[in-house]
């Protein structure tokens, strides 16, 4: 991977979600393919067990206006507005260490992303990822941003790998959040040697 990341992303862009967003990502945790290696699948995510869409919408924000700017659900779509995939973070929700990994007293944000399928191979999670960092080191007070891809996901890996992130730990046994999951980070001061 070059020393910098400096590249156009004039394909696609992020933005926070809506509550019109909501269906696409009902569909897109609901596919086999995007979920293969998600803990949660298929519910939306932390925020709610149900699949109404109401529910869901109402839990996502009862947590943001909890959390501010640290949960945030994005979107992932080309430049015509069509949604091509998700990106989420929010703060750990394990308090001291995941797996192995000692959560620093720095601010610590986890996230991840996913396409759709028919996205895949394009160079499209690379530019998305990018922009993810971007956005959570401009918006947020986050100083570590962790992601947690499978170990069985190579694709996944180098994304994040090159998005700038780097590998700390593996997660092996334990409950089955984060079960056999490598854990990468990128820290803000990496962010700001390698982003132009």
């Amino acid at each position: 991977m070059n020393s910098t990341i400096a590249d156009s992303m004039d394909r696609i862009y992020v933005s926070e979600m809506h509550k019109n967003d909501l269906l696409f990502l009902h569909d897109l945790w609901h596919d086999p393919n995007v979920m293969k290696y998600a803990d949660e699948f298929p519910y939306f995510r932390g925020w709610s067990k149900s699949d109404n869409l109401q529910v869901a919408w109402e839990k996502y924000q009862e947590k943001r206006r909890t959390l501010g700017n640290n949960y945030t659900q994005l979107i992932i779509q080309l430049k015509d507005g069509t949604p091509i995939g998700e990106s989420f973070f929010t703060v750990p929700l394990e308090k001291r260490f995941i797996g192995r990994w000692k959560i620093p007293e720095k601010p610590c944000l986890i996230g991840d992303i996913k396409l759709l399928p028919q996205y895949w191979g394009q160079g499209l999670g690379t530019q998305g990822m990018r922009q993810v960092v971007k956005f959570v080191f401009t918006n947020t007070d986050c100083e570590i941003f962790v992601v947690p891809p499978h170990e069985d996901n190579p694709a996944a890996q180098r994304v994040y790998e090159k998005a700038g992130f780097i590998f700390i730990t593996r997660k092996k046994g334990g409950y089955m959040m984060w079960a056999r999951h490598l854990l990468m980070n990128l820290t803000r001061e990496r962010f700001r040697e390698i982003y132009r």
